[in-house]
């Protein structure tokens, strides 16, 4: 099956309180009914998110969170063809700004604070791949 995965990142905007709970279990039912996987990772200043699974589908799901204003500064990282799923387990995998994460954001950036405009797309997501293994 010829998979799409894509990865993007925002920032949290301001005047919107964030209820992660919320967007989660809106996320896992959607992404279960559209046969979508991935992460979002999460620390109340950026959100980083991968998406795997068929690209109209993933297209579709993308344009959605773009338009959601709890986003602002929107920006794609890296929207690729796959042959697997990297997040097979999961309809959404959950990473918070815990010191575990922080000592992830160091390993692949430098700098214990997520900054992912100063961050390669591989790097993104070897970061919440990692995150994924590590049981979050």
């Amino acid at each position: 099956m010829f998979l799409t995965r894509l990865v993007y990142f925002s920032k949290s905007a301001p005047a919107h309180e964030i209820d992660v709970e919320q967007i989660l279990r809106s996320a896992r039912t959607y992404n279960k009914r559209n046969h979508i996987t991935g992460a979002l990772w999460f620390d109340g200043d950026f959100f980083v998110q991968v998406l795997e699974g068929n690209r109209h589908a993933v297209s579709q799901t993308y344009h959605r969170i773009a338009s959601d204003p709890r986003h602002f500064d929107i920006e794609l990282a890296v929207c690729e063809g796959v042959d697997t799923r990297l997040f097979h387990a999961w309809h959404m995998a959950y990473f918070a700004d815990t010191e575990d994460n922080r000592n992830l954001v160091l390993k692949y950036s430098g700098q214990d604070k997520l900054d992912p405009a100063r961050m390669t797309a591989i790097s993104l997501l070897h970061l919440l791949a990692e995150g994924q293994l590590l049981g979050e």
